[in-house]
């Protein structure tokens, strides 16, 4: 296995690794603001929280798409 290669590798494995801490933060973002939300009745800040909370959901997708090529990609490396 050549240099690059390894180095490629190890940097699909450090990549994972931030993805694998990112999303349990994203959910818990997500419960962080769903618990906000029930502060308050009405108006503004109900739809602030609201609006964070679905983004903080879509974060979370997102990671476990990029999750999923690296892991392929990495894969397919080890293969070669």
């Amino acid at each position: 296995m050549n240099v690059d290669l390894k180095t490629k590798i190890r940097e699909l494995e450090d990549m994972i690794e931030i993805v694998l801490i990112s999303i349990p933060r994203e959910i818990s973002a997500r419960e962080f603001y769903l618990n906000s939300v029930q502060k308050f009745r009405e108006g503004f800040a109900r739809e602030l929280f609201t609006d964070l909370a679905e983004q903080e959901l879509g974060h979370e997708a997102e990671l476990r798409k990029i999750l999923k090529r690296l892991t392929l990609e990495l894969s397919e490396l080890k293969k070669s």
